[in-house]
């Protein structure tokens, strides 16, 4: 659901962008994009029922493999599901193309990001496909092959590409940084994951047998991805400081705050925690203990979905009337969310990896993953400390859904207010 989400805000995104860049709204497009938003519910609630389903043993080991549960972590939807997601995807991908191309054909200053945003489009709507390429009966180590393709290419390499693309027009388009600036980033960013996307991917393969050599490499070039959207958010943030005296900087300030959340999270919780995982001799030790969730948790929400967020906010800044955004729940969204994610990694995914390390190191990986390990009062103790983080990150987002609401509701009664001032 999380995964679904945050592809909703990336994919709505583009569709109100590419229109905006290139000042001209195709011929059926809001057919396009009606057609593609009854896809999303169907692929949505259809993989989710048959995912139950799946588990709770309902279908036969065919019907489950198509309309149930495939068993391989975020490539868990049935195969129909799976296909029908990735015609949607290729749906968005024709929608956006139509949209975006008179901009590509303007000799704009931005016209070098432009490329990129349009390129990455395209990956992210053919890479998808990658999770097709293993079966119901495709040996292990060749499924996981093909599923990092889609979790760490399609995921980690080409949505870091479009994020680092999106953003950069936006700061652009806000003056918060400089045309030649966002150009730079986003052909080096283009070109660190051409270069060593693929390169490293191979870190996630350790489970599938290969050398250490190729994990040491994959490990290597892995880390690298973090370093455009960090270097980006930096620049933004510094000129956010200098300039949030601007009537136009405050108006956009929560927007803005996201994206510079996003390249901290890019930092920590996609480079150091997740470099903390990724060598090989981390993984002979930490891989699959509560390090990575703790790389997992971080990078997921702190990156995809604090940018998420803010794309979300930017599109409607731009659609609702001024009168109406009222922004006080923001600022406890952000804190809360943010405080929340920080919370929870600090008091008991990091403290727990650390003694769960500890133990691997000095007794085995299988004792760290014991129940006679895991049952400690120690354990125990961490785990419920938990709570504290998911209680303040909880609020958080019923803060946000408290924004959205109200932002819906005044909306409504001002053009319902307008239509009786016309009639």
């Amino acid at each position: 659901m999380g995964l679904f989400w945050i592809a909703t805000t990336w994919l709505g995104t583009g569709l109100y962008f590419a229109p905006l860049l290139s000042g001209a709204e195709a011929r059926f497009q809001k057919f396009g994009v009606n057609l593609l938003y009854g896809a999303l519910l169907l692929v949505v609630t259809g993989s989710m029922a048959g995912e139950w389903l799946g588990v709770q043993q309902y279908f036969n080991l065919d019907m489950n493999f198509w309309f149930g549960h495939q068993g391989y972590e975020y490539v868990d939807l049935g195969r129909f599901w799976q296909i029908a997601l990735f015609t949607g995807l290729l749906l968005w991908l024709a929608l956006v193309t139509r949209a975006i191309i008179p901009a590509l054909h303007r000799n704009a200053g931005d016209k070098q990001v432009l490329w990129v945003f349009f390129l990455s489009s395209i990956a992210i709507g053919l890479f998808y496909g990658a999770g097709l390429f293993m079966g119901k009966h495709t040996h292990l180590a060749l499924a996981e092959y093909w599923r990092w393709w889609v979790v760490h290419l399609w995921v980690e390499a080409f949505f870091e590409v479009f994020a680092t693309a999106v953003i950069a027009i936006l700061f652009v388009r806000l003056g918060l940084i400089r045309t030649q600036s966002a150009n730079s980033a986003v052909v080096f960013a283009t070109t660190i994951f051409l270069v060593g996307g693929i390169i490293g991917t191979l870190h996630h393969l350790y489970f599938a047998g290969v050398p250490t050599s190729v994990i040491a490499w994959g490990a290597s070039f892995s880390a690298l991805e973090v370093v455009p959207l960090c270097l980006i958010g930096l620049e933004a943030y510094e000129n956010y400081r200098l300039r949030k005296a601007a009537t136009w900087v405050k108006a956009y300030q929560w927007p803005i705050l996201f994206f510079v959340a996003t390249a901290f999270w890019n930092l920590v919780g996609a480079g150091v925690f997740g470099f903390l995982i990724n060598p090989p001799i981390s993984l002979y030790y930490i891989q699959g203990l509560n390090t990575t969730p703790l790389h997992g948790h971080t990078a997921l929400f702190g990156v995809y979905g604090m940018l998420g967020i803010g794309l979300l906010l930017t599109c409607m800044k731009r659609l609702a009337n001024p009168a109406c955004w009222d922004d006080r729940l923001l600022k406890w969204a952000f804190c809360s969310l943010n405080g929340g994610l920080a919370a929870m990694a600090l008091t008991t995914l990091l403290p727990i990896g650390v003694l769960q390390g500890i133990a691997s190191a000095s007794e085995g990986y299988w004792y760290a993953r014991s129940p006679e390990f895991i049952h400690q009062p120690i354990i125990h103790t961490l785990v419920w400390l938990r709570m504290v983080g998911d209680i303040i990150f909880g609020m958080g987002a019923l803060a946000l859904a408290g924004f959205m609401a109200k932002l819906a509701l005044g909306q409504r009664k001002f053009n319902a207010n307008n239509m009786a001032m016309d009639e």
